[in-house]
C-alpha cells in the first residue's frame, strides 16, 4: 500500500495505462481542445462541486481519496488544456454518470484491467474497457432561499423540488432567510439540512416540511370555514333587518289608519300595569288535616302576568288517579281559554289557584272537593267541584249508586232548612227534589255533606253554604254499609223487616267463573242476597276479582273459607292463622274489606279451635243440601223446599256450593219459590242484626235458633 502523502502508482494497484485510442491513431494534433465549461456541461457536474474538486487538487489531494468508476463506452476521454482554443461541440450521447473526473496535470493516464501502467499500442488494449477515478462527493449545496412578499411562481435556484402549498396570504419561502414582515401565524419553512447532516437530516427535513404543510392546509380550511360562517351570519342579520323594517312599516301603516279612523294607537310602554304575579299569589290555604286520603300532586306554571297552580290527590287507584289528573288538566284548559278571551291591551293579572279537601269513608270510598279561585282582568271568581270514587275499581260514584228511592225528599228538606236559616228570599227551584241540585257533595264516616255555591239558595247568599246529613239518618236509604262499621242498612224496598221470616243462603268453595256469575244474576233478578264463603285457591284464578266486586255491589256478604280448605282440627294454631289471613290478604290487595266471619272447612271445630279463633264468629249451618255429593238438581230442590226434616224455616242457614252447575240450576227454582213463600233472602250479618242477636267471635252459629259456645264431649 502506498504511504500517506505519496501518489499511488498504477503498478501498485495492478493496473496498466495506455493512451487513448484516438491518440494512437492520429495523436493529439487531430483532436480539438475541450474547455472546462464544456466538460462540466457534458458531465453535468455543478459548478460548486467542480470548484471544490479544483480546490482539492490545488491543495494536493491524494489519489487515495479517489475511487474508480467505469467510463461509458460512448464517451471519449477528455484532456484539460491550459488555455481554451475553441468551443467544442456537444457529443452525440449525453453522459450517464453525474460524477467528477479528476484530470491529472500531465498527459492523462488510462487505467486498464490488465494492471499495466505503461502505454500500450491500441491493438494490445483493444477491447478493454477504460476505468476512471472520481472523487467522493457529498450532497450538493442548494441555492440559498430568501423570504419575499411576492407569491412568486418561480422555483428556487438550484435543484428543483416540490412547490410549496402555502396560501397566497402567507409569504412564500425563497431561501433560508426570514422576513420581518412575515404575518403572525404564517407558515415557517423548516431550515434545510446542512451537508454534514447527510441523508438523515434530509429525511427529518422532509418530515418537518410535510408537517408544516399539513398545518397550513388546515389553517387555510379554518379560514374558509370562518369566512363562510361570517357570510351566513351576515345573511341572517340582513334577513332580520328586513323583517324588522317590514314590522316597522306595518305598524306605521296601521297606526296611520287608526288615526284616520279617529282611534289612538296604544303602545306597550303606555299600558298601565296592575302588578306582576309572585309566589305569594299561589299560596295554598287548605290545611293538611282536611286531606284524609291521597298524596298531593301539583301542576304549576307562573309567568309575569299569567299563571296557574292546581293541587290534586293521588289515591293509589289507577283509574281514579287518571280521572283526577284529567280534572286538573280541564281546569287549566278552561282557565287559559277564559284568559285569552279576557286579555286586552293592558297588563292584567290572570291567575288560577285550585286546592282540595279529601275525605275517607270506610275503606273503599274517597270524596274529593276542589276549591277554585280565579282572577281574570281584574275580576275575581270562586267555585268548587266534588267527586267520589270507589277505590276497588276507581270509578266515580253518584248519590243514586249508594242511596235508594226516597233520598231526594230527605235532601230537599235539609236544603230548605238551611236556606231558611240564612234569611232572604229562598230559591224554590234550588231546593226541589232534583239530583242536579245536590251534585256538589262529599261522603265521610259522619254522613253526607251538601254544598251550595253563592247565590243558589237565596238571593242574599254571597258565599258557599253547606250542611251535613248524619249517617244514622241515611241508613234506611243506604244500599250498602259504606263505612264498614256494621251500620244497619235498609236500601228502601230491599230493607230487612224483622217481623217477616228470613233465611240465609250460603255458598262455599267459590268463586268459579263458569257458575258464580249466573247465580248472581238470579239473586239480582229476585232482589235477594246471599253469603259467599270463598277459598284462596279459587281467588287465585282468572276473573275472581270481578266476581267478588259484583257480589259486594249486590249487597252480598263475603266470608272466609280459608286459603287451602284445611280442617282446623288437624292443623296447628299457626297454620290456622295463615289459612285465615291468607284469604284476607288477597281481598285487601284488591281493595276489598277483610272478611268478618269464618266458616271452618268441613265444619270442623272443637273447643280448642273456638278458644283460639276469638276475633271471628264461626259460621255453621242447619240445612245441608248435600249438593256436593248428589250433584242432582231435584235432590237439591227437595232438600230446601219439600223435605219435611230439612225444608227452609225462619232463621235457617242453608248450605250449598256455587262451584257445581247442578246447584245453580236448582237455585233457579229455589230462590223464586222462597220469595214466593214470603221469605227474605238476607246475609248472615243482616239476619242476626235484624233479630237483635249479637254476631261476634267466640261463638258458633248454626242458625238464628242454634248458637253454641261449647263443642261438647
Amino acid at each position: 500500500m502506498a504511504q500517506e502523502g505519496k501518489e499511488r502508482r498504477p503498478e501498485d494497484m495492478g493496473l496498466s495505462h495506455r493512451p487513448p485510442k484516438d491518440t494512437q491513431e492520429g495523436g493529439d494534433t487531430g483532436k480539438r481542445m475541450v474547455s472546462s465549461r464544456e466538460r462540466r456541461r457534458r458531465m453535468q457536474i455543478p459548478k460548486s462541486v467542480a470548484e471544490k474538486a479544483a480546490g482539492a487538487k490545488a491543495a494536493g489531494r491524494k489519489t487515495g481519496d479517489m475511487k474508480e468508476i467505469r467510463l461509458p463506452e460512448a464517451q471519449e476521454p477528455l484532456r484539460e488544456e491550459p488555455k481554451l482554443q475553441a468551443e467544442a461541440k456537444a457529443p452525440e450521447a449525453e453522459p450517464k454518470l453525474r460524477t467528477e473526473r479528476r484530470v491529472p496535470e500531465a498527459e492523462p493516464k488510462i487505467w486498464t484491467e490488465s494492471g499495466a501502467s505503461e502505454r500500450k499500442p491500441a491493438a494490445d488494449t483493444e477491447g478493454e474497457k477504460p476505468l476512471y477515478r472520481a472523487p467522493r462527493r457529498s450532497a450538493p449545496a442548494r441555492e440559498p432561499e430568501i423570504w419575499t412578499d411576492e407569491p412568486a411562481k418561480r422555483e428556487p435556484q438550484g435543484k428543483s423540488r416540490e412547490p410549496e402549498l402555502w396560501d397566497d396570504e402567507i409569504l412564500r419561502p425563497a431561501g433560508n432567510e426570514r422576513s420581518a414582515r412575515r404575518p403572525q401565524g404564517a407558515g415557517r419553512v423548516p431550515d434545510r439540512p446542512s451537508e454534514e447532516e447527510g441523508a438523515g437530516g434530509q429525511r427529518a427535513y422532509s418530515r418537518r416540511y410535510e408537517a408544516e404543510k399539513r398545518r397550513h392546509i388546515e389553517m387555510a380550511k379554518k379560514r374558509r370555514r370562518r369566512a363562510k360562517a361570517q357570510l351566513a351570519f351576515g345573511l341572517i342579520l340582513a334577513v332580520a333587518l328586513v323583517v324588522l323594517l317590514c314590522m316597522i312599516g306595518w305598524r306605521a301603516f296601521h297606526g296611520s289608519g287608526a288615526k284616520e279612523a279617529g282611534e289612538t294607537p296604544v303602545s306597550e310602554s303606555s299600558m298601565p300595569e296592575t302588578g306582576k304575579l309572585s309566589e305569594k299569589d299561589f299560596a295554598y290555604s287548605i290545611a293538611d288535616d282536611k286531606k284524609e286520603a291521597g298524596t298531593p300532586q301539583e301542576k304549576r306554571e307562573i309567568g309575569d302576568y299569567e299563571g296557574y297552580a292546581v293541587r290534586y290527590p293521588s289515591l293509589g287507584s289507577e283509574a281514579a288517579d287518571e280521572d283526577l289528573a284529567a280534572r286538573a288538566d280541564d281546569m287549566i284548559s278552561v282557565f287559559k281559554s277564559e284568559a285569552s278571551a279576557k286579555r286586552s291591551g293592558k297588563k292584567d293579572r290572570m291567575l288560577l289557584l285550585a286546592d282540595y279537601e279529601s275525605y275517607q269513608t270506610g275503606t273503599d270510598y274517597v270524596s274529593v272537593k276542589f276549591d277554585i279561585h280565579k282572577e281574570l282582568a281584574g275580576t275575581a271568581e270562586d267555585s268548587l267541584e266534588t267527586c267520589t270514587y270507589r277505590l276497588s275499581d276507581g270509578q266515580t260514584v253518584a248519590l243514586s249508586d249508594l242511596l235508594s228511592e226516597g233520598y231526594l225528599e230527605l235532601l230537599s228538606e235539609k236544603a230548605a232548612s238551611l236556606a231558611s236559616s240564612q234569611g232572604g228570599s229562598m230559591q224554590a227551584a234550588a231546593v226541589a227534589a232534583n239530583e242536579a241540585n245536590f251534585k256538589y257533595h262529599t261522603w265521610s264516616n259522619e254522613g253526607l255533606t251538601l254544598y251550595f255555591p253563592a247565590g243558589t239558595l237565596t238571593d242574599s247568599q254571597t258565599g258557599v253554604l253547606s250542611c251535613t246529613v248524619p249517617m244514622d239518618e241515611l241508613t234506611e236509604y243506604l244500599t250498602e254499609d259504606i263505612t264498614g262499621q256494621g251500620l244497619p242498612v235498609g236500601g228502601g224496598a230491599s230493607s230487612v223487616d224483622p217481623t217477616k221470616p228470613m233465611v240465609c243462603l250460603t255458598f262455599d268453595d267459590g268463586p268459579k267463573a263458569s257458575t258464580t256469575p249466573e247465580l248472581l244474576d238470579i239473586l239480582e233478578e229476585n232482589d235477594a242476597r246471599a253469603t259467599f264463603f270463598v277459598v284462596g285457591d279459587s281467588l287465585k284464578k282468572d276473573g275472581a276479582e270481578d266476581i267478588i266486586r259484583r257480589e259486594l255491589e249486590l249487597g252480598c256478604q263475603v266470608g272466609n273459607h280459608t286459603l287451602e280448605h284445611k280442617n282446623f282440627k288437624e292443623i296447628s294454631d299457626e297454620e290456622i292463622t295463615r289459612q285465615i289471613e291468607g284469604v284476607n290478604d288477597i281481598l285487601k290487595g284488591w281493595g276489598f274489606p277483610a272478611c268478618s266471619t269464618v266458616r271452618p272447612p268441613y265444619g270442623g271445630w272443637n273447643n280448642h279451635v273456638l278458644a283460639y279463633i276469638t276475633e271471628y264468629p264461626l259460621a255453621r249451618w242447619n240445612v245441608d243440601t248435600l249438593d256436593w255429593q248428589t250433584k242432582d238438581v231435584q235432590s237439591t230442590i227437595n232438600a230446601v223446599l219439600y223435605d219435611e226434616e230439612t225444608k227452609a224455616a225462619d232463621g235457617d242457614i242453608i248450605l250449598m256450593h256455587d262451584i257445581h252447575a247442578e246447584t245453580i240450576e236448582a237455585c233457579k227454582t229455589i230462590i223464586p219459590e222462597l220469595k214466593a213463600r214470603g221469605f227474605q233472602l238476607v246475609t248472615m250479618e243482616e239476619m242476626f242484626e235484624a233479630k237483635g242477636i249479637p254476631y261476634e267471635g267466640g261463638q258458633v252459629y248454626y242458625s238464628a235458633h242454634d248458637i253454641r259456645t261449647d263443642f261438647g264431649s
